[in-house]
């Protein structure tokens, strides 16, 4: 790349956070692996109107990167950190009681889809209850309007602890946990598309999950319930999409967990998913990840209120759900963002006496977003939904990633975040690098200098909904 190409290329994604969602659908498509045609820098960037305009000239490998941390954070995180009074009093109330079941009050307002026929899982005899569900339920929410050929539909794929509630509508106006990314003219564009966003198949917010009653039984599953992978979550959506009467979608979309979910299914039905975007996320889970979320796994199982996953009605596994949660925070931020929140600073209510208390600034916070967290997820969730990221990996039964990979050939985009440490930009790159092996020449690669670790697909609406705007909205123009 001559250094006039990457200057302009540059420029090019300092102006991304400059301008409003709208005026960036057509510009987000050139933040791409390689290099597009010099005219179409030169040009207004105006809608091709086939598809081959997606390929681009083979040039070298290479990442358009941006200067540092020049984003406008539209949902910037919170600065609010308690005081050390403030947090044992929030746990203490949290342990008055028995708690028996986790918060999910907030978690209504969700259609169901029944599928009244067996459900046989991936892993089958090698799993519990023989690996088959003698039916099977999925929750899942919907925005927008479907059009009349049902070709506008965006499938939305969560994460790991995420409900199908990503945006408030009438039945639920409760802001969700993607508000700032679906609506009219935002990146996910209710005025063009259909968004689909369902529940995940072992989770505790509507679809069938560990939490359910057994009719074998007539108690909960617990750890009876069939080892999930993220190819039976992917499946289930499909039978949902079948049950709706979707042949195809426009696209597959998701971040973390969800990412996982999105190349997942643009892979296994590569004849009805015409776009991937994938954030955040890899095609098989990293070592360190694995570790970090073993430990999460171990720490509740070791909380004696855990009982073997037979907590339903008795003792709630709070400690343990609390230590899990502030793991996965860590794993979710970044050293840099926590250097210029926290810094060495200590909590105002410390008398510089030696406790093992919170005493950091960082403590404290950790601690109050693991109260907060403990009780809104079901532990036993956790446990399976953890334990599917860590067993994927695209390679399983093929010769290589490149093989495991070659069925997705449709526009497919991949943004990496150079602050994640639960998914590293290395595994973005090397998925990219394989993708493209595939012979696919319509890879979109954009990589975020960003501060703000795994959850910058959260936070970062000017850079993270630009680049899935244009990529969703190329050729769609009315």
């Amino acid at each position: 790349m001559n250094k006039q190409t990457l200057h302009r290329a540059m420029s090019l994604l300092q102006s991304l956070v400059r301008r409003p969602l709208s005026a960036l659908a057509t510009r987000a498509r050139c933040l791409t692996t390689s290099v597009w045609r010099q005219q179409q820098l030169d040009s207004d960037l105006i809608p091709p109107s086939s598809n081959s305009d997606w390929e681009q000239e083979p040039t070298s490998e290479c990442c358009i990167g941006s200067p540092q941390y020049p984003y406008d954070y539209v949902i910037p995180p919170t600065e609010y950190t308690p005081s050390v009074d403030e947090e044992i009093s929030h746990f203490k109330s949290l342990l008055k009681g028995r708690i028996k079941l986790p918060d999910l009050s907030i978690n209504y307002g969700y259609n169901v889809f029944e599928y009244d026929k067996p459900f046989y899982f991936e892993l089958g005899e090698n799993t519990a209850n023989h690996g088959v569900l003698s039916n099977l339920r999925v929750a899942y929410e919907t925005w927008g309007e479907l059009n009349k050929d049902k070709s506008n539909v965006i499938l939305l794929q969560t994460g790991l602890s995420s409900s199908s509630h990503a945006a408030s509508h009438p039945n639920n106006t409760n802001p969700g946990w993607w508000e700032a990314f679906i609506g009219p003219g935002k990146a996910l564009d209710t005025n063009k598309f259909f968004i689909i966003c369902s529940n995940n198949l072992g989770s505790c917010y509507g679809s069938s999950g560990p939490s359910d009653i057994n009719p074998a039984t007539n108690k909960p599953y617990g750890l009876h319930f069939p080892m999930v992978t993220v190819q039976d979550m992917v499946r289930a959506q499909f039978l949902l999409l079948d049950h709706l009467g979707i042949e195809k979608v426009h696209a597959a979309v998701g971040s973390s967990l969800g990412g996982m979910l999105s190349i997942e299914a643009a892979r296994s039905y590569s004849d009805r998913v015409q776009r991937c975007v994938s954030i955040s996320s890899a095609h098989k889970a990293h070592p360190t990840a694995i570790a970090l979320r073993y430990m999460q796994r171990r720490i509740i199982m070791s909380d004696p209120h855990w009982n073997g996953g037979k907590y339903y009605n008795r003792e709630y596994p709070l400690l343990g759900m609390k230590l899990a949660r502030e793991i996965a925070t860590i794993s979710y931020r970044s050293g840099p963002e926590w250097e210029e929140r926290f810094a060495r600073l200590r909590n105002k209510d410390y008398d510089k006496k030696p406790s093992f208390n919170p005493e950091f600034l960082v403590e404290t916070y950790l601690d109050y977003q693991g109260s907060a967290a403990c009780k809104k997820f079901d532990p036993n969730s956790l446990i399976y939904l953890s334990k599917a990221g860590d067993l994927y990996d695209v390679s399983e039964g093929y010769d290589s990633d490149v093989e495991g990979l070659r069925k997705i050939q449709c526009p497919v985009l991949i943004i990496g975040v150079q602050s994640d440490v639960l998914y590293p930009v290395s595994q973005q790159r090397e998925l990219v690098k394989a993708l493209k092996a595939t012979g696919n020449r319509r890879v979109t690669y954009f990589e975020l200098d960003a501060l703000y670790g795994h959850d910058t697909f959260l936070i970062d609406v000017g850079t993270v909904g630009a680049a899935v705007k244009g990529h969703l909205e190329h050729d769609v123009y009315q």
